[in-house]
Formats: structure tokens, C-alpha cells, sequence
């Protein structure tokens, strides 16, 4: 039911940014933008500070994992009203946070501080890089969509050595998350291609309706 719950509240959210993408005032925005950046990393460095509190220092609290890079990204691009940050950062956000709220890897429920750390932090950047399309309205091209793929697959090439070095398993390179290992057992020592191939293709799929909207803008200009 918590879970559930977050969807709902997100998909709240997503909706009232669609509702009310016009009437957004400065200082509203500025006040918005600026003040889900503050949030999101004061989240997150509240969530370093528990696990290290209660469990020590572990590799896996490094922020390079595709979510804690999104996260510190989006603030960024909110802070600033970066349109270079989102171009890159906006395909690795939407899937990420996507992908995690559906996975919920989390073992801890509401109202546990952990429960609103990964359920708020992977939704407020979501919603950060929806607000950026829809009130701020930048643009994203396929050439970004692309430039974003590489970004990903140079940054990808980096973490994996370093992973074994950590022992950690940042990007899933090492291992995927239980919930969705058994969808890629089927193709043996091969599934870290196939797993790539899965996220270029959720970039498309995120990519597909920002395309759409370019396309009816055009047309309606004509």
C-alpha cells in the first residue's frame, strides 16, 4: 500500500504540473525550482548521514550510480536553469526514476525516513525534469537523445573496472537487482548487452514524446 501510495502522489504531481504550466509567476518558479533542488540534496546527505550512523561507510553511498547522478544533475539544472545540464542528464533521470520506483529496492516502508528518502528524492527528480519540458520549456532533439547515449555508454566503460575495485556493482554492471535478473538469465554472460540495448531503448521510448510534441508545434505553425 505504500507503494501504491507513492505512485498515486506522484501521479498527482505530474498532473498539477500539467495543469498549471502556465501560471507559474518568477518568483513562483524560482521559488520551485530552487527550492526542490534544496530538498532533494538535503535528502540525500540526510541519507548519508543515517547510513552512516547505523551501518558504517559502504561503497555503495559513492554518488555513481545513474540515480545519484540524476539527482545531483537535476538539482543543478533546477538551481541554475540549466539547459545543457538537462540535455544530457533528462533520459538518465526519467528512466532511472522510473525504473527504481517500479523496482522499490528499498527495505524499509513509511513512515520510516529511509520510505520518504527514496520514494521523494527519485520522484522530485522526475518531476524536476518534467517541470523543465513543460514550464521552462526546453527542448530535447534526437542529436541529444544520442549525445546523451554516449555520455552514458563513456561513463559506463569508466564505473566498470572501478566496481570491481569497490566491489561495489554501480549501474547494475555487475549484477541486476533480483526483481528483474531473471528477465535477462536467458541470455547468459551476454545480458550486460542486452541489458544496454533494453536502455537505449527506453531512451526512445522517453525520447518519443517530446518528438511527438516538436512534430504538432510544427504543424501548427504551418
Amino acid at each position: 500500500m505504500a507503494h501504491v501510495m507513492a505512485w498515486v502522489i506522484l501521479c498527482t504531481a505530474v498532473l498539477l504540473l500539467m495543469v498549471f504550466r502556465n501560471q507559474m509567476q518568477p518568483r513562483q518558479d524560482l521559488l520551485l525550482r530552487r527550492g526542490a533542488a534544496v530538498v532533494m540534496v538535503s535528502m540525500e546527505f540526510g541519507f548519508y548521514a543515517w547510513y552512516l550512523t547505523t551501518r558504517g561507510f559502504d561503497t555503495s553511498l559513492l554518488p555513481l550510480g545513474v540515480c545519484a547522478l540524476s539527482l545531483y544533475a537535476t538539482s543543478f539544472a533546477l538551481w541554475f536553469r540549466s539547459e545543457r545540464v538537462f540535455r544530457i542528464i533528462f533520459p538518465w533521470a526519467v528512466i532511472g526514476a522510473l525504473l527504481s520506483l517500479s523496482i522499490a529496492d528499498v527495505q524499509y516502508t513509511f513512515p520510516h525516513f529511509r520510505y520518504f528518502h527514496y520514494f521523494g528524492n527519485h520522484s522530485l527528480f522526475l518531476l524536476g525534469n518534467i517541470y523543465l519540458i513543460v514550464h521552462c520549456d526546453f527542448s530535447f532533439k534526437y542529436r541529444h537523445l544520442i549525445r546523451s547515449a554516449m555520455v552514458l555508454a563513456l561513463y559506463a566503460l569508466l564505473v566498470y573496472p572501478v566496481n570491481f575495485l569497490l566491489q561495489a556493482n554501480h549501474l547494475f554492471l555487475r549484477a541486476l537487482p533480483a526483481e528483474v535478473d531473471s528477465l535477462f538469465s536467458f541470455y547468459g554472460a551476454l545480458w550486460p548487452f542486452a541489458f544496454a540495448f533494453l536502455i537505449l531503448v527506453l531512451f526512445h521510448i522517453v525520447y518519443a514524446p517530446l518528438h511527438l510534441r516538436d512534430i504538432l508545434r510544427r504543424r501548427k505553425a504551418f
